[in-house]
């Protein structure tokens, strides 16, 4: 038991430096084997960034009209990750937008240069997070404390979940999802969902009629598209994935008036 323990202790701050760039405590083990266990601490890692964006949030609103606090705030989360994520997106896009075949799409996707699909997909992305944010929090500032752990928590699950039905569509280890995770079983995926249920009571029950059926829905599209144009998914199908969930969360959100 006590093995056990310490083994998942090691595996969550795996997956905590690997996607954030603050430290882990010292003492803790990195290895491939600790790191593919961390995924199904994906969605907890998001939760605990939430927490971290919703205190500067907080913060900066009390110097600064919520517009201006929500940008800094999303500038912070640029600095939390590294970007991590918006980096997939942008490389989904460019790789998916630009690729006619398998191998150019995944070529593109490696490509560290930025193109016109994934500059694109970044300024869309961001600015709808920006201005959604602004519009939910500018009358209710306290949300942000439940809301963006919901946000950061929920997308990262629905990313990870794509493990349940794709295998990695590379044949070599170059992508930044490996060594990340090559399963996702029913014991991960539990774990993985324990933050993101206990934090669906908060919201209303019209919040979760609508968006749980359309984060499935958005999963097998996007899980369809990576399968006909991939064979499988790489690290920036999930990162793209996870940004496009948090998205449509947010837009249900306001949609709603919640």
């Amino acid at each position: 038991m006590i093995r056990q323990l310490v083994r998942q202790y090691h595996a969550f701050f795996n997956a905590w430096v690997f996607f954030t760039r603050l430290p882990a405590p010292s003492g803790v083990v990195f290895n491939d084997d600790y790191l593919n266990a961390g995924s199904r601490y994906f969605s907890w890692v998001g939760v605990v960034v939430g927490v971290v964006l919703a205190a500067a949030f907080y913060g900066l609103n009390l110097l600064f009209p919520t517009p201006l606090a929500v940008g800094l705030m999303l500038g912070v989360s640029l600095l939390l990750t590294g970007a991590f994520h918006e980096d997939g997106l942008a490389d989904l896009f460019d790789g998916l937008g630009g690729g006619y075949t398998r191998q150019a799409a995944l070529d593109i996707m490696k490509d560290s240069r930025l193109g016109t699909y994934g500059a694109a997909a970044l300024i869309v992305s961001m600015g709808i997070r920006w201005y959604a944010l602004s519009v939910v929090l500018s009358t209710e500032p306290l949300a942000a404390f439940w809301l963006l752990p919901l946000l950061h928590g929920w997308s990262r699950f629905w990313s990870i979940s794509t493990l349940w039905t794709l295998d990695y569509a590379r044949a070599d280890a170059e992508s930044k999802s490996k060594p990340l995770a090559t399963h996702f079983g029913v014991i991960a995926s539990f774990i993985a969902a324990v933050p993101v249920l206990a934090l669906l009571l908060l919201p209303s029950v019209t919040t979760l009629i609508w968006a749980l059926p359309l984060a499935l829905l958005l999963r097998a599209i996007l899980t369809g598209w990576f399968r006909r144009r991939l064979g499988g998914y790489t690290g920036d199908c999930l990162g793209g994935a996870q940004q496009l969930q948090e998205l449509l969360l947010l837009l249900v959100w306001v949609a709603l008036g919640v």
